[in-house]
């Protein structure tokens, strides 16, 4: 059997912050490496769903009134002030996961950068005995590395699969897998896989 109790987090990976037609590109934060780590991704989570490993997608969701200003964004109003008129709505086209992502265990809501911070995502990990979280998502820089960070703050193990996360620039990716490295495993998709079908 597998030492640890695994699952796979898929992190912020919606239309209107990975897509071209989202708003995060919409206000000029483009990246095109998106499209490079959504292959591997899919690939992982097939694997997951074949060998039964959970998988938790996050999504950031902004809370609005009914004219759909935002409501409590926090620091967010700061970092992204265009997220007082739109992004992320539940509901809406931004906030879904990207279209090709295969099948999704559980989907939680999450208020800003952290999905520990009033989220629901201790209950899940506990509810399913986790011990390993496996990370994917965007950006490396921020919620990735925010999560691993807090993860190991709560004694959970941390693995990052180093070709499915992605920032807006190469320099800021690295030197986020180079602070990962100090918290947790850091390894390309297809050896983790690897590695984990050994184990069991």
């Amino acid at each position: 059997m597998n030492a640890f109790r695994t699952v796979f987090l898929v992190l912020d990976m919606q239309n209107d912050l990975c897509h071209k037609d989202g708003v995060f590109f919409k206000h000029g934060l483009m990246a095109p490496q998106i499209n490079e780590i959504i292959p591997p991704i899919v690939e992982t989570i097939n694997f997951c769903n074949q060998q039964h490993i959970p998988i938790i997608a996050t999504q950031l969701t902004i809370l609005a009134d009914s004219n759909e200003n935002a409501l409590g964004l926090g620091m967010l109003k700061v970092l992204r002030p265009f997220l007082e008129k739109e992004g992320f709505r539940e509901g809406t086209w931004g906030h879904d996961l990207l279209e090709g992502l295969p099948s999704i265990t559980y989907q939680i809501k999450k208020w800003g950068i952290s999905a520990f911070y009033q989220s629901e995502l201790q209950h899940y990990l506990k509810a399913l005995n986790a011990e390993e979280m496996v990370l994917c998502g965007f950006t490396t820089n921020g919620v990735v590395e925010t999560v691993a960070r807090e993860a190991v703050g709560r004694n959970y193990r941390v693995t990052t699969l180093t070709d499915c996360v992605a920032s807006y620039s190469d320099a800021l990716h690295q030197a986020s897998l180079s602070n990962l490295a100090a918290m947790g495993k850091i390894i390309k998709s297809v050896d983790w896989q690897n590695k984990y079908k050994e184990s069991i």
